[in-house]
């Protein structure tokens, strides 16, 4: 797959080299705090169930869901603006299945925050929670899929040149 790079897109593509390092190194610190944050009040805290306590587990959760949103849009705006001529061919497909696996990830750290208010019988907390990451997880995919499209890229297209080269 080449791709046509005209002056505007390659301003574009260095100016993401140049702050995608900053930008994912911060939503990536900001989450991990965040998620240690949720996880020592909710665990060493004697009264999590009171009002004041939901409240402040309520804006953690979307502070954290929202950082590992934006964590995962820059991965995505990353990936998708890197231009790589002549990669190899297994490349595509190893950076496919690493995508792949990186979203995994990526839903099931959001979902253990509602597991974890579920674990502490906060259960209208754990709804709300899964309410919200769903919400995200589902704008997320819906991004990751137009940069896809944005670029023209295909995984059952990979899949087709894979089976014909064997």
């Amino acid at each position: 797959m080449t791709k046509q790079v005209n002056g505007n897109e390659e301003e574009y593509t260095e100016y993401v080299k140049c702050v995608s390092g900053s930008r994912i190194t911060m939503l990536s610190l900001l989450s991990g705090f965040t998620f240690s944050a949720i996880t020592v009040l909710l665990f060493y805290r004697s009264d999590s169930s009171s009002l004041l306590s939901q409240i402040t587990f309520f804006l953690l959760v979307v502070l954290f869901d929202l950082c590992l949103f934006l964590l995962a849009w820059q991965t995505i705006i990353v990936i998708g603006t890197w231009n790589v001529s002549k990669a190899p061919e297994r490349s595509k497909w190893e950076l496919s299945v690493f995508n792949f696996l990186l979203i995994f990830v990526f839903i099931l750290w959001g979902w253990s925050v509602v597991l974890m208010f579920l674990l502490r019988n906060l259960d209208f907390l754990a709804l709300i929670s899964g309410i919200i990451w769903a919400i995200v997880i589902v704008t997320e995919l819906a991004v990751l899929r137009g940069m896809v499209k944005r670029l023209g890229w295909s995984v059952k297209e990979e899949f087709k040149n894979i089976r014909s080269k064997k």
